[in-house]
């Protein structure tokens, strides 16, 4: 699979209202304050970081995120967003990815089922 076929633009689009009750305050804000807590003063990396349901609340309390995204219409809807644009994101399959070196990472995957 790739980025290409996978969460196409149209889907993309209607993401975050298709999964509203994913986005309400009392599901994101417990997720971040725990997330928040475990990154400390390290930083967060993100697998399926989509459109930025927790990326951008956790960014916005001061945690550096980097995002794993296969598809690139669902990173296109997180940089339309206000901050989405300072988050970083690897275009890729993050079962596939690789770890070289050594750093101090907190990873999260918050794809709903």
């Amino acid at each position: 699979m790739t980025h290409d076929d996978y969460f196409e633009e149209p889907v993309a689009k209607r993401y975050d209202e298709a999964h509203a009750q994913l986005f309400q305050d009392d599901v994101v804000t417990p997720a971040v304050d725990v997330l928040a807590h475990l990154a400390g003063d390290g930083r967060a990396l993100e697998l399926g970081i989509g459109t930025g349901r927790i990326a951008l609340p956790l960014a916005d309390r001061g945690v550096p995120v980097h995002g794993i995204e296969l598809s690139t219409a669902m990173v296109d809807q997180l940089r339309a967003k206000p901050g989405g644009d300072a988050i970083s994101v690897t275009i890729g399959d993050s079962l596939r990815r690789e770890r070289t070196g050594r750093s101090r990472w907190h990873s999260c995957s918050t794809t709903p089922s």
